[in-house]
């Protein structure tokens, strides 16, 4: 599950399994405006219409596991739909099932700033609250992929407590490798792996380092994260956007609560790392030793194996 942003229209990656488009980003995250957003879309088909259907003959909207595998038989790229944040649900647990039943089938429960489910990262650290709890319970009956990314540490250490299916990050890199309020502690690795999760590591240059997309860099963090809970607990997840449309600076500005100062936002030219290096990060990590399966785990299969444990239920 690769994280690519907006507009995946033209775009295919091979064997990777299964990328994730956010229904809400960019503008559906703040505040209580995500849940007419969010279920707008859901509900009218615009997020199919806009980014599946002008390129039908190259994507699956993907809903279950079948759909996954159809789609690499066909030759296609499969998309699962995700919602950031749990403004979306607009404090009605009832959304929880809405929005499955309409293709989402993972969220996060805080994009960086607080909200009435969870804490966010850039924001006071707080744990889940009661409706947070409710969300957990619900997510895990239903059959949804939950992520920790974006949130606080109190609240994914309580998520990660109480879920009884694993949870992951699914754009999120290591702290000791790269100190960013959006990275994450080997405390938090850990106890993800312990669920049975996965790492995903994020593809943007101020993540990875000092606006650094190099593959040396990308290496140290996917090394580190392998080294320290095991190769089947970290794979990729770049939140990368291929339309060039897209100013990812003029995004960040627009919203100094959600990207506060001195988090490196302000950067010029924010860099990623994109899909098509990754035949060469392949190349360069069988040098670290990995195996072939180990390989194509990191490349996607870990990411398959966890929804396929979760969509099924």
């Amino acid at each position: 599950i690769i994280d690519i942003g907006t507009d995946v229209t033209g775009f295919a990656i091979g064997d990777l399994v299964c990328p994730n488009y956010s229904r809400t980003w960019p503008h559906g995250i703040i505040s209580r405006e995500a849940y007419p957003g969010a279920l707008g879309m859901a509900v009218d088909g615009t997020a199919q219409e806009l980014f599946l259907s002008p390129a039908s003959s190259q994507f699956v909207l993907a809903g279950t596991i079948d759909d996954v595998e159809r789609a690499k038989a066909e030759n296609k790229l499969s998309v699962a739909f995700d919602i950031e944040g749990m403004n979306a649900l607009n404090g009605d647990i009832n959304m929880v099932a809405v929005y499955h039943a309409l293709g989402v089938r993972q969220m996060l429960f805080a994009y960086n700033l607080n909200n009435d489910a969870a804490g966010g990262c850039h924001d006071t650290d707080i744990g889940l609250t009661e409706f947070g709890r409710a969300i957990v319970g619900e997510m895990n009956r239903l059959g949804m992929i939950i992520d920790c990314s974006h949130a606080s540490s109190r609240t994914t250490f309580d998520i990660m407590e109480q879920s009884t299916q694993p949870v992951v990050f699914t754009h999120s890199n290591p702290a000791v490798i790269w100190e960013h309020q959006r990275n994450i502690s080997d405390e938090q690795i850990r106890a993800c792996a312990k669920t049975g999760g996965v790492i995903g590591i994020n593809g943007m240059g101020i993540f990875l380092g000092e606006n650094d997309v190099s593959i040396e860099t990308v290496l140290s963090h996917v090394v580190y994260v392998a080294e320290l809970v095991g190769p089947a607990h970290v794979g990729f997840g770049l939140d990368y956007s291929p339309s060039l449309e897209i100013n990812i600076g003029a995004i960040l500005a627009s919203r100094p609560d959600f990207w506060p100062a001195g988090n490196r936002y302000d950067t010029p030219n924010i860099k990623h790392v994109g899909p098509h290096l990754f035949s060469r990060i392949a190349d360069k990590l069988s040098g670290y030793g990995f195996a072939h399966e180990e390989l194509q785990g990191i490349l996607g299969q870990i990411f398959f194996r966890i929804a396929s444990s979760i969509w099924q239920n």
